[in-house]
């Protein structure tokens, strides 16, 4: 990893995802024990602030991807079944609350920022062009959730030649037995897969 060709890339970081009155909490079903699954977005919040820090600390590139749509959802690119319930309730609109990146991980003047209508960072947007401009080759990748939006973007990332590392504990999915399986297809076929403590370890050396 070198750090003059390594970005951050955090996906879906959002209100609508993870904040308590976002959206897709307010929305989710109890589980059996009467809890939030969605809850356990929050948990890679620490790990991909810590990266972040480091990162600006150190010049590197911080990229924020995120999904937004037009008010009208005429650019969407998301099976209807996933947006029937979006859209009744205004989720996910560009400019609202609800898209806007959560406090906790606030974008800085120096971060970039990529908008996307569908599960994967690269589709119709202008991240590969971003990156190649800034000569960056190898991706960290850190976000919610791991087996959609984050496994669509690691996918496509590998399509377009760049190499991932996907951060273990800085990604997570409502679906714990999808995260886990997302883990072990990058790591067997796409890329690597580290703790965030791994991955500054190796940058700094």
């Amino acid at each position: 990893m070198d750090k003059k060709s390594t970005a951050l890339v955090i996906i879906d970081m959002q209100n609508d995802f993870v904040h308590d009155e976002g959206f897709s909490k307010k929305n989710a079903p109890p589980d059996e024990h009467g809890n939030n699954p969605l809850d356990v977005l929050k948990e890679p919040i620490p790990h991909i602030s810590s990266l972040a820090a480091f990162f600006r600390d150190n010049n590197m590139p911080v990229i924020h991807i995120y999904t937004a749509c037009e008010a009208d959802y005429s650019d969407v690119a998301l099976p209807r079944k996933v947006m029937t319930k979006a859209k009744e309730m205004g989720a996910l609109v560009k400019g609202t609350w609800g898209a806007n990146i959560i406090d906790e991980l606030a974008p800085h003047p120096t971060d970039h920022m990529v908008r996307k209508t569908s599960y994967g960072g690269f589709f119709q947007t202008p991240l590969d062009r971003t990156l190649r401009n800034m000569q960056v080759t190898d991706l960290i990748i850190t976000g919610v959730n791991t087996n959609y939006c984050v496994e669509t973007t690691v996918r496509e990332a590998v399509a377009y030649g760049y190499e991932v590392t996907l951060v273990s504990d800085a990604t997570k999915s409502f679906d714990l037995q999808g995260h886990e399986a997302t883990l072990k297809v990058i790591a067997a076929g796409f890329g690597e897969v580290m703790s965030t403590r791994e991955v500054l370890q190796h940058i700094a050396a």
